[in-house]
This record gives structure tokens, sequence and C-alpha cells, in this order.
């Protein structure tokens, strides 16, 4: 199913729980236009949405604020209608296209990131670090984009942390059921619940992915528990029919549902590869199941830095 909704004039695509949290949110209304698959309705159309107040007007101008000043949020309450409820853990997504997300922990509860993940906590929250999982998982962490140790955070008491992307993109939450699973892209894992299983995944053609970098190795995510995933840039979702396929740079699939199979192929002709300035490589993606795509990467991000980067002299 594709999603999109009218911001500024303008359709953006998103995904449904992005839907209910601008809703919640007071970022869009009632009769804000939505298109489901092409086909134009209005957001209270949508069963079950909530429409949280909206939002205020800017304050006046005077010596300290100026319309160039950041947007500064207030910390939200756990009773605040915008937080998520699981049977895992409570949870907000704020910060727009740099986003957060806050992790409300009840005592004995606890959430696991990478090494160095999260970026504040508030409550009695006990870190311990360790290589989760023994040498071989951890070394699998390592070609997989993730840190050898795992950070696991432990609530002493009612607790919040919180975690953010690296760049500008979404954060994505999966509700995962015993036995469900996900294949990412390397880098998108960002935070779990205890439960969550976080392994390798490899491609089914070997020989062209060992030379294809990005795009060979990714991770398998495997329920019960809630993972928060990290997206570049923006998202755009496809709902492939079995034997159904579709082709793309590597790096730039974020997530697919574990029922699709993921491969690397060699693009085909030598001008294509030499002169084309798409790369060696292709991820070919081939259904049943859900694929989002990712409009850009954190690798082609740092390598559009670099080459603006003036040389030493």
């Amino acid at each position: 199913m594709v999603l999109q909704v009218e911001i500024n004039g303008a359709r953006k695509a998103i995904t449904s729980a992005q839907l209910f949290q601008m809703a919640a949110s007071g970022e869009i209304g009632p009769k804000t236009r939505l298109w489901l698959d092409g086909k134009e309705t209005t957001c209270d159309n949508v069963s079950g949405i909530r429409f949280g107040a909206p939002r205020a007007a800017s304050p006046p101008k005077n010596d300290a604020y100026s319309e160039n000043s950041p947007r500064v949020e207030r910390a939200v309450s756990r009773k605040d209608p915008r937080v998520v409820k699981t049977q895992f853990l409570d949870y907000y997504i704020g910060g727009g296209s740099t986003p957060y997300v806050v992790c409300f922990l009840d005592p004995g509860r606890s959430v696991y990131s990478s090494n160095g993940g999260r970026v504040w906590l508030r409550g009695p929250i006990e870190t311990q670090t360790s290589a989760e999982g023994g040498l071989f998982r951890s070394l699998g962490r390592l070609a997989h984009g993730e840190s050898f140790f795992i950070s696991k955070y432990v609530a002493q008491g009612p607790a919040e942390i919180a975690f953010s992307t690296k760049c500008p993109g979404a954060i994505v939450p999966k509700v995962l059921a015993a036995g469900e699973s996900l294949v990412c892209q390397k880098g998108a894992f960002l935070a779990a619940t205890p439960g969550v299983n976080l392994s390798l995944f490899f491609q089914k053609s070997l020989g062209a992915g060992f030379f294809a970098g990005e795009g060979f190795i990714m991770q398998k995510v495997e329920g019960p528990g809630v993972v928060f995933l990290e997206l570049d840039g923006a998202a755009y979702e496809y709902d492939l029919a079995a034997g159904e396929q579709i082709t793309c740079d590597t790096g730039a699939l974020a997530w697919a549902d574990a029922t699709c199979s993921v491969d690397v192929v060699w693009v085909k002709g030598l001008k294509n590869m030499f002169l084309g300035g798409e790369g060696f490589f292709d991820t070919v993606i081939t259904g049943p199941g859900k694929v989002t795509l990712q409009s850009t990467s954190l690798q082609q991000l740092a390598t559009a830095v670099a080459t603006r980067i003036p040389p030493k002299s």
C-alpha cells in the first residue's frame, strides 16, 4: 500500500505509523487530503485515527527569539496521547526530519542498542555493556555495521531513554510477533527490546556480493518485541506479489519482509558499468512481501560531502 498525505500543498509519502503520529501531534487534521494507492480521501476517513490539538502558533518575536531559531519541543509525559503504548514498552517519536525516539521504561524493563547508541536518559537506569551472544555474533555485528559490544539499559525505577538517527530521515517502529522477522540494510538497527534477535543475513549471490560492499551483508531482526529502525532520507513502500521483482541501487533497500528474496547482481553491459554512473551492482528483491526503499543512505551522504571538501594544499 502506497500512502501519501498533503503537507504544505505537496504530497509526501509516509508510513501508516507516521500518519497516526502526525494526527496525534496535530500536524495534520481531519480534512487533510490523503491518497491510498492513488485514491484520494481525507484523514477523517481512516479507521481508528485520533487527532490532537493543532500546533500552537509561533510565539511573538522578542530579543531571545527569531524565525530562524530551532523549534524546542517540551518533554512529553507518559500520559500524553502522542505516546504509543505496547506490551513491551511505551515510546514517543519526535524531531521531524532529524528524529529521536524516547522510550519509557517501567522498573525491571530494558532496551538495548549498539554501544554508544543512546543520546540521553532520565531516571535510574543501569547500563550493562557486553559482547552479547559471544564472539561469533559480536564479530557478525561488526560485519553488518554495528559495534562489537551491545549496551543494555535496565530501568531500576520509572525511567526514560532516547535514541536518535545518524543522519536526516525517520525512525520506524516495528512490533514483531514471535518468529516474525525483517531483512534490513546494515546500520538500520537503532534499538530494540529484549527478545528481538539481531543476526546476519547473506544474499543469494555470494560471487557478486563479495564485491558489492554496502549491499552484501544485511541484518535480520526477529521477534518477539519492538525494534526501532533507522531510515535515511524518505521512504517508499511496495507490496510485491509472488515472483514480482524490483531492482534498486545497493544501499537503497531499507528493509523487506523475510518472505522476500534479496540478491546482489552485476549490472549488465560494460558501458553501463563504467559509463552509466550507477555502479557495478544492483540489488534485486523478489516477492512475495513488503519492501521499503530509502531515498538516500549514510554512505551516499558521506560521499557527496567528501567530494566537496577541497584537497589539502
